[in-house]
């Protein structure tokens, strides 16, 4: 686990051209900042025309034979950020074909499989989150991949046979700054970060840099970048049911997950948030490591009962309970979180992840989480309303009817009653990309010459176009694809990797083993939630293991009151004041409709959490990047 980047430079390979001092060491100003992402150890390896550098993390195999960059045979490195959980298993089978090993972890495992079977053979056998680049001496290829489900990040600057990347945006946009490469802002990506809070890969908020998509790789030599296709989400439409067989073998694979991420060199805990997902994550850890430590978040509005909860579940698994407090005040943090995650946000659930990691990494280097029951198992209301679509117009077959998307001037209880009807009996494609909120909605905000292309290449058109380019007819697995394929590596995983790298806390999600994920895949989604159930597989797991007084009924997770937080009068004045005075940088943004737009909603009573923080996030990140200079910059 780490925090990696590098260079590579076709010309200078073909011409054998070293690299200069100066060169190499404004490499090493990139690599150190990310600092926090590894803060027991650096290290560069270079040959003329590639420099592979890297921030370490110490999880497995503490000694210095596991540091990286790890050269291998004729030439050969790697730098890897991540986790390879199978690699005992892999390190075995490799020993049977003759290899030999002077470490104990992971990363030669895995440097020594792609040696031995080649990246396109390796990928298939990792159960593990990773994102990594490995030089081919013998082909003169540089190989990047990142992980199926998108836990670990990688952004990319290219310029014909010039490529630079990283682990963290900030320190690679301050490279090209001080290599005079131009960054451009790119208005798109401030459209998807207002109306659904993330910026999608390939997409970045920079023209100029790119993000590895989840579950993809490029291979680059001398003839270009050849892109590996993303690996197909492997449903089984219509799949089979969910029968005490099944769940026997679902339970083993989950249990198997777990205990792979267990496999650990420095101190394990869990994150504990008593919903659903972590208190099953945290019950089979407990079972496997016993006094096992497990950390939740206060707030004090609302969520006691949650807490309550939590620590019934802690009594009964026998962890030792870490209980955080946060408040409003914690808001103050925000110039620090957008600094790491280096693009605009808008997640809230952002602040209670960090704060939670922070408290964890005094003693914990690594947390099991929950993250990833909702996706493939269906715990978001959109896909409890897509099970009743699936009801209505795949089983019964009634016909979706064309209605316009804009609310026919109700408010209260009566629009949302309409905005609920409407999501049922519209086109899937419209019923996707709707928001109560209103947030896909925006556009005028924008300079009138972005409008059309904010309409083809915004975030509710973008929804749209994942949505359909999943191949069933099954609206159910469409929408539980999209969770998968889209929320889950570009949202949920983002705030994840950043919150906990940035305290240099490892998290790791057993929900999201590849065995487990796929073995759900295979039962039919109707099976996996339903219209009055959600979660179904999940529920019936837990069950076997706690009580009925300790499962939670309702989600809610690591959230914070941001409708109540953002009602403050003073920090409304201060955002509006922030936004009349125009954002850096975003000259086609138009800041005084922002402030006015955002006023109007606030004065109807409309909750305005969601909207505020999103605004605050981008104020402040344009700010930021005005600033950008350096590789230590902002």
């Amino acid at each position: 686990m780490c925090g990696i980047s590098g260079f590579l430079d076709i010309a200078r390979v073909q011409n054998h051209a070293p690299w200069q001092p100066d060169e190499l060491q404004l490499a090493e100003r990139l690599r150190d900042g990310m600092v926090h992402r590894g803060p027991d150890g650096a290290g560069q390896w270079h040959v003329p025309g590639v420099i592979l550098s890297q921030r370490r993390l110490a999880i497995l195999d503490l000694s210095p034979d596991a540091a990286q960059p790890m050269p291998g045979v004729n030439g050969n490195a790697l730098t890897f950020n991540g986790e390879i959980y199978n690699y005992i298993e892999l390190r075995a089978e490799l020993v049977r074909l003759g290899c030999t090993f002077r470490s104990s972890g992971d990363t030669e495992v895995l440097l020594q499989a792609l040696q031995t079977w080649g990246p396109d053979a390796t990928l298939p056998k990792l159960r593990g989150m990773f994102a990594f680049a490995w030089w081919n001496a013998a082909e003169k290829s540089l190989f990047l991949a990142r992980d199926p489900v998108g836990k670990k990040p990688l952004y990319i600057w290219q310029q014909g046979a010039k490529l630079a990347f990283a682990s963290s945006l900030w320190p690679l946009a301050g490279w090209l700054r001080a290599q005079n490469h131009a960054l451009t802002i790119d208005p798109v990506a401030i459209e998807h970060h207002l109306g659904g809070g993330y910026i999608a890969a390939p997409r970045t908020v920079f023209l100029e840099v790119q993000k590895l998509r989840a579950g993809e790789a490029w291979l680059v030599d001398a003839s270009g970048v050849h892109r590996r296709p993303i690996a197909p989400v492997p449903f089984a439409s219509p799949g089979h049911r969910l029968d005490a067989p099944t769940l026997d073998t679902l339970e083993n694979l989950l249990q198997r997950a777990v205990e792979r991420r267990l496999r650990s060199d420095v101190p394990v805990a869990t994150f504990l948030s008593g919903g659903i997902d972590s208190s099953l994550i945290t019950a089979m850890a407990a079972r496997l490591h016993p006094g096992i430590t497990a950390y939740t978040v206060r707030t004090g509005d609302g969520q006691e009962d949650e807490l309550e909860i939590a620590r019934r579940v802690a009594r009964h698994t026998g962890v030792k309970h870490e209980v955080l407090d946060i408040g409003h005040a914690e808001l103050d943090l925000l110039p620090t979180l957008v600094r790491h995650y280096g693009e605009p946000f808008g997640d809230s659930s952002a602040l209670p992840s960090w704060l939670i990691a922070q408290k964890a990494g005094v003693h914990h280097r690594v947390v099991l989480t929950g993250d990833g029951g909702d996706e493939v198992q269906g715990g978001y209301p959109r896909t409890q309303m897509f099970a009743l679509r699936h009801l209505l117009h795949d089983v019964a077959h009634l016909p979706h009817l064309p209605l316009p998307s804009e609310n026919p001037g109700l408010h209260g209880r009566a629009a949302s009653l309409w905005f609920r009807g409407y999501r049922l009996i519209t086109s899937g494609e419209a019923a996707v990309s709707a928001q109560t909120d209103g947030l896909h909605q925006l556009h005028d905000w924008f300079a009138r010459d972005l409008r059309p292309r904010l309409a083809i290449d915004g975030w509710q058109a973008q929804v749209q176009a994942t949505y359909r380019a999943f191949a069933t007819q099954n609206q159910l697995d469409r929408c539980l694809a999209l969770e998968f394929r889209l929320y889950l590596p570009e949202d949920l995983n983002v705030k994840v990797d950043v919150a906990t790298m940035g305290s240099a806390v490892e998290a790791r999600a057993p929900l999201l083993d590849r065995d487990f994920t796929d073995a759900c895949w295979q039962v039919r989604a109707r099976d996996r939630v339903r219209p009055w159930q959600t979660k179904r597989i999940l529920r019936a797991l837990l069950a076997r293991r706690l009580p009925p007084e300790a499962q939670m009924q309702r989600k809610q997770g690591f959230s914070v009151p941001m409708a109540r937080w953002m009602a403050d009068r003073d920090r409304q004045d201060a955002l509006v004041a922030r936004l009349r005075a125009g954002l850096p940088g975003l000259p086609w943004f138009d800041g005084q409709a922002a402030a006015a737009g955002f006023l109007v909603r606030a004065k109807a009573g409309e909750d305005v959490g969601t909207l505020g923080f999103r605004l605050l996030w981008l104020a402040e990140w344009a700010e930021q990047a005005a600033r950008l200079t350096g590789p230590e910059a902002p």
